[in-house]
């Protein structure tokens, strides 16, 4: 049982849930119980850590059990949109398991980042993380044009600093932006300033088929 984050720590013991349950409270509300149980199914962290230095992930590490609030667990923005990106792909999962992901990721609670920088009509598949130092979301957004792009943003703060919500939101206008003006080979865009968080951000483009 895990503090924190998740209502799975209130159950009854003995109280039973299908691997889909737990994977959906894992994602849509950030269960520590749930991400505790899924690592514990796959093997631990030393087999997951094996499996994510095979997929080219230097810097993804799981060093402690959630909640991991000293931030010794690890990862990149742009670690993880590689992720997503092979993901989208069908390269790591079936597009079957795939669109079932992405329909989880669809149900996230946390609406308060990434989503808040979209236009109308656009829709996102996402994951929110937060250990009071460090503010995050990641996510593959779809947009009325029917392009599609991913973007992952970390900002390193002052504990629980409001302000790092309103830069996320801002890198996130600044990327729907940028992807909603035609261009046919998007390079780079420019990121809101200002901040005295600490900032690292990784958007990728047309990964749609």
């Amino acid at each position: 049982i895990a503090t924190g984050s998740g209502d799975m720590q209130y159950q009854q013991p003995g109280t039973q849930y299908t691997a889909l349950e737990v994977i959906t409270k894992m994602i849509a509300i950030s269960d520590n119980t749930a991400s505790n149980m899924i690592i514990a199914r796959l093997g631990g962290a030393e087999a997951l850590n094996q499996q994510f230095r095979s997929w080219g992930l230097a810097t993804t590490a799981i060093r402690n059990l959630l909640p991991d609030l000293e931030g010794t667990n690890t990862t990149s923005p742009r670690e993880i949109a590689r992720l997503m990106s092979i993901v989208n792909q069908g390269q790591l999962l079936s597009l079957r398991s795939r669109d079932r992901l992405l329909d989880i990721m669809r149900q996230t609670q946390n609406d308060s980042l990434l989503p808040q920088g979209l236009g109308n009509g656009a829709t996102i598949a996402h994951k929110t993380g937060n250990i009071g130092s460090v503010l995050a979301d990641v996510g593959i957004v779809d947009m009325p044009t029917g392009k599609r792009y991913l973007i992952a943003v970390m900002v390193k703060r002052p504990h629980d600093d409001a302000s790092a919500q309103k830069l996320i939101r801002d890198i996130s206008r600044t990327a729907y932006d940028y992807f909603n003006e035609p261009r046919t080979t998007p390079n780079t865009t420019s990121m809101p300033t200002g901040s005295t968080a600490t900032l690292i951000s990784a958007i990728t483009p047309h990964i749609k088929d």
